[in-house]
């Protein structure tokens, strides 16, 4: 049943490049106001993809890393160092370029609420840490490379595009917001290219870095 589908797919750029436009197409719906939550639905048509084209996740970096123990405790040093210079840095310099702050409004529930923090964690983790990185750089970011090459300029044109989306997918938070994002994007991208294509260390650094931030808006810090 899938075999005539999937060789398309997998044959082709053009039919590639005409499936990726559903990720912007489903953004700008959200954008929109038109379509409230199209992070589920796109790694539903992520995973599709995927099985049209017999490829599995564990083929995109969902397997085991060859130490557990050393990615756990990179992971930790990497996201707590990469918040510590972006709430020191990046985001004074950026709201000096946009002229506006980071927009956490939705967040602002969670000031000395533990029980909203605990939420909050869980949520992140379930909800963005795991999900984001499946749909990013698990499904995006591999399916860009079929478009752009597999060469160092297709790896470094798909880094690039997969960053730029996930930035403006979190265009809640503002335009300033939406570059932070696009910078941490550029981050999971190269921690994920760095381990081997393996997606559990960006899923951490991802984690521990929404984890800590909750932590610091629950103490009353608003970077």
């Amino acid at each position: 049943m899938r075999d005539r589908p999937g060789e398309l797919l997998r044959g082709s750029r053009v039919v590639a490049s005409l499936e990726l436009l559903v990720v912007p197409a489903l953004l700008a719906l959200q954008a929109a106001g038109l379509f409230a939550k199209p992070k589920l639905p796109l790694l539903f048509f992520g995973w599709l993809s995927m099985w049209l084209r017999r490829v599995g996740w564990r083929q995109t970096g969902l397997s085991r890393p060859v130490n557990w123990t050393a990615t756990v405790l990179v992971a930790i040093v990497v996201a707590l160092a990469y918040n510590a210079f972006d709430i020191g840095v990046i985001l004074p310099l950026l709201r000096r370029f946009t002229g506006e702050p980071l927009d956490l409004g939705d967040f602002a529930s969670l000031k000395g609420n533990s029980g909203t923090l605990l939420l909050l964690t869980m949520v992140s983790w379930v909800s963005a840490a795991f999900p984001e990185e499946l749909l990013y750089r698990g499904y995006i970011f591999n399916r860009l490379t079929d478009v752009c090459g597999r060469t160092r300029t297709g790896w470094a044109a798909s880094a690039a595009i997969v960053s730029v989306v996930f930035g403006l997918a979190h265009h809640a938070q503002g335009v300033t917001g939406v570059f932070d994002n696009v910078l941490a994007g550029l981050l999971f991208v190269v921690l994920y290219l760095a381990s081997g294509r393996n997606l559990w260390l960006p899923i951490l650094v991802h984690g521990t870095i929404d984890t800590s931030s909750a932590v610091l808006l629950y103490l009353g810090y608003h970077p």
